[in-house]
């Protein structure tokens, strides 16, 4: 399964390609207070895990991972039916509401 970095490894992962915040916030268009949450030790107080998105577009901007990577996961998803309702999400990101039959 496919997962997000902890703080830590997602710290060693700028570190190793040389990425700044300021890298990071120019990449997902956050601005650099919630980039620098992403790398805050889990019990600081407003650390945030990063969103799998978020991670998802800077290893395809970086070249870590392609296209074609993501598309193989998505089909996994699909198939093994753990994309969290990935594509059945109604408006607002949340489940369509279901009918309710008249009786």
């Amino acid at each position: 399964m496919y997962e997000i970095p902890t703080p830590e490894d997602f710290k060693k992962y700028m570190t190793e390609n040389k990425l700044t915040g300021a890298d990071i916030s120019a990449l997902t268009g956050v601005n650099s207070r919630t980039a620098r949450r992403w790398i805050q030790p889990v019990h600081h107080k407003g650390a945030s895990p990063i969103p799998w998105a978020a991670w998802a577009m800077i290893e395809l901007l970086t070249g870590k991972k392609t296209k074609e990577d993501f598309l193989k996961l998505i089909d996994q998803w699909k198939k093994e039916d753990i994309g969290r309702g990935l594509f059945e999400k109604g408006r607002g990101g949340r489940p369509p509401k279901e009918e309710k039959a008249d009786v």
